[in-house]
């Protein structure tokens, strides 16, 4: 039996140093995350018997292709597994189309996140809600995260945990300071905007949870984290990157201890690249992070000002038309005079070498 040699000291040392240096990283980790931490897809599952009609297939290909989702198409008259078909018993079997949405892997959640009839207003609600649009749109405008403050219902909790959070904020906003990005990770790829491309804000969100419009969302947020269905106190989700949640902030847990380790690790140097090895959970949105980021950096690069573009003009030359004048006037006899000279001054110049030549030849062909 062979046995490995064992790596010299010294070698393994710069192993391990080589190592750390290539994780190296001075992207903050909000940043990081929105170009490089892709959402995890959530499944969609379409239980029906026999045929579907073009408008549910119409239906079903919008919710495929509507964000981080795939749709899967189960006909319960195929005789499906057992538990492939459990969802669909457990809402007692229904004759027409029924959508059940399941979580990703990376959420703790194994029971369906929503369960409801195959119908327009289902896919609406489940691809977009006023809350995820807003989410998406300040991260597109640049913010480092956006914390949601979902209410308890109980209004003077609700108002304290929400002057607590936004007071904060809005401290950890004039202390904190953004990690100085390293050119070798522009140049890298590891992010697409430079140092003034970055900014550090911080917002709230409010959330009701009787709010109808956003009655799939919020049942998402609390499956980000086992045990958060039975709290009925006031929870923060700080949301970051391509619509991931830190972790939830629940009830007294809303302090300035706890804003202030989410609020830093948001904002500094991404230590591990890896998207599993950080705390969080993905949410069900349907947004072209691509684009934004796309947008993001178009908007970052620098545009000439407007005295530049100026002085790198042609200098413009203005061009005074020459006075009409009768043919009696001396400057233009003068003028003509002139022309005429340097026509005949050029013609001379054309035709004397040409007859030097012409006749240098007739005198060596009669030789």
């Amino acid at each position: 039996m062979l046995h490995p040699r064992p790596i010299p000291i010294l070698l393994a040392f710069i192993i391990l140093i080589a190592g750390s240096v290539a994780w190296a990283c001075s992207v903050p980790v909000f940043r990081y995350a929105l170009e490089h931490w892709t959402s995890d897809p959530f499944q969609a599952v379409i239980f029906h018997r026999g045929h579907i009609s073009e408008t549910e297939r119409d239906l079903i290909h919008r919710l495929g292709t509507g964000g981080n989702i795939r749709a899967e198409v189960v006909d319960v008259s195929s005789s499906p597994s057992p538990a492939m078909a459990e969802p669909w018993k457990q809402a007692g079997s229904p004759a027409g189309p029924w959508l059940v949405i399941k979580a990703p892997r990376s959420l703790p959640h194994s029971t369906p996140l929503w369960s409801s009839p195959l119908n327009e207003d289902a896919i609406k609600v489940v691809l977009d809600s006023p809350a995820r649009t807003e989410i998406a749109r300040r991260i597109g405008d640049g913010e480092s995260a956006v914390w949601i403050l979902l209410e308890s219902g109980d209004k003077a909790k609700d108002d304290e945990a929400a002057k607590l959070l936004n007071e904060r904020l809005a401290y950890l906003s004039t202390v904190l300071a953004l990690p100085k990005l390293d050119d070798q990770d522009i140049k890298n790829g590891l992010v697409s905007v430079p140092d003034e491309g970055l900014k550090l804000a911080f917002s709230t969100l409010r959330i009701s949870r009787g709010d109808p419009s956003e009655k799939f969302f919020i049942p998402l947020l609390l499956a980000t984290e086992k045990d958060l269905k039975a709290q009925d106190s006031p929870i923060v989700f700080p949301v970051f990157g391509q619509a991931r949640v830190l972790y939830a902030l629940v009830g007294k847990g809303i302090n300035h201890n706890t804003i202030d380790d989410a609020a830093s690790f948001l904002i500094g140097s991404c230590s591990c690249q890896v998207k599993e090895q950080n705390p969080g959970a993905d949410l069900l949105m349907s947004v072209d992070w691509k684009k934004i980021l796309k947008d993001q950096s178009l908007g970052a690069q620098d545009l000439p000002k407007v005295s530049d573009i100026v002085s790198a003009m042609p200098e413009a030359v203005t061009i005074t038309a020459r006075p009409a004048s009768t043919p009696t006037d001396a400057s233009y006899c003068c003028s003509l005079r002139s022309l005429v000279a340097e026509h005949q001054l050029l013609t001379v110049s054309i035709v004397s070498p040409a007859l030097l030549l012409l006749g240098w030849l007739l005198i060596r062909k009669q030789r």
